[in-house]
Order: structure tokens, then sequence, then C-alpha cells
């Protein structure tokens, strides 16, 4: 599987494109507002672009939405619960940047256990709200890949003082979805780097039940 990281912005959000080399490929949570390193590389890869999809709405995972949709036509696919934090966008970034930032509302909504083929590779839909109402973990049980978006880090968890932050919200979402999980498993964050279910299980202090 491929699976390329682009770590940009201000907070240094993880932008993934993953999928299939020279392939189909989604691109997981567009984290700059001009996103010209990530299309530079799709193009120089021979990629097609099947999806965009937002783990949250929180703005650094967003911010780059238009530049994408406008330059692969790709759909935006985003979970219902997170709708209204993505509209909010340009008041967001205006306070933060001193300018609006668009997003429009997605093609598709995304619900629990609904799977995204992506070439040969079935990401099935994980529903972990607490860090947002709509926040998504996206898996892929063959390669034993999540993708957790602020869900879960390694040796921490997302926070939950932000809109729409719920803590036992977060904490159950972690163990009905995420700790049953085979150790093997590799996370690939919203943040920093990757790490596996196993060495969360093991070390990470808020990942205990």
């Amino acid at each position: 599987m491929l699976i390329q990281t682009f770590v940009l912005n201000e907070l240094s959000t993880n932008t993934y494109v993953v999928g299939e080399p020279e392939g189909e490929v989604m691109i997981i949570d567009p984290s700059a507002e001009a996103m010209e390193e990530v299309i530079d590389y799709v193009h120089g890869q021979h990629l097609t672009v099947k999806y965009i999809v937002n783990t949250h709405a929180h703005f650094d995972h967003v911010i780059g939405n238009e530049s994408l949709r406008r330059h692969f036509g790709a759909p935006l696919f985003i979970h219902e619960l997170d709708l209204e934090i993505l509209l909010q966008l340009p008041v967001t970034t205006r306070r933060i940047f001193g300018r609006s930032v668009e997003s429009n509302p997605p093609e598709y909504f995304l619900h629990d256990n609904d799977i995204l083929q992506v070439g040969d590779y079935r990401f099935r839909v994980l529903e972990t709200p607490g860090h947002s109402p709509g926040g998504i973990c996206l898996y892929e049980e063959k390669e034993g890949v999540l993708f957790t978006g602020d869900t879960l880090f390694a040796g921490t968890i997302g926070r939950t003082d932000l809109q729409g932050g719920n803590a036992a919200q977060l904490f159950q979402s972690l163990k009905d979805k995420l700790w049953s999980l085979p150790d093997e498993v590799v996370i690939y964050p919203g943040h920093e780097a990757d790490s596996t279910i196993g060495d969360e299980r093991m070390h990470n202090p808020f990942f205990y039940f």
C-alpha cells in the first residue's frame, strides 16, 4: 500500500495520500490552504485521486479541501455531525489568519461501517466521536493500517476542549472501536509520528480500559 505523509501548516498536521502505487488513491485531511506539494506528488507518481476525506472538520484538517477539489474534481467525504464545524471555516480562519478560507459542503456523508474502496483496498469507517462530534477513523483490515485523525496519537489522545469535544464520548470511542483491534495495526494519526495499537495499549496512559 502507498502511504505518503505530508506535514503541513503551522500545527504540523499530517495529510496522507493513500492507495495503490500508480493507481487510485484518496487524500486524507488536506491541511494547507495551498496544496501544491501534494498536487505535484500525485501527478509525479501518476496517481488518480478518487476521494478526499476529512477525519473531522477542525480547520487544520480541512483548509485545503477546495484547493484539491478544484484541481482533481474528486468528491469530499465527511461525517454529517461535523458539517456545522466545516461550514464555519470562513469565520474560524478569519479569526485565526485574518482572512477567510472556504470549504463547501461535501458530496457525501460518512457513516459507521461504510466502506471506501480505493483500488483493491477497503477502508472501513469507524465512528469515533469525542474530539469532535463527527470524528472518524479509517481502517484497512487486510493491510493492518488505521488512520486515526485526532482521536488517537502516539502516547496520547485527542483534546476535548475544542468545539464539539466530549471527553466521555472520546473514551467510549476508544474503548468500543479501537481497543479491540490487533496489536500489530499501525496507526497514522493527524499529528506527529505513527505507532501501533499494541504500543499504545502498553504505553499510552489514556488508552487503557
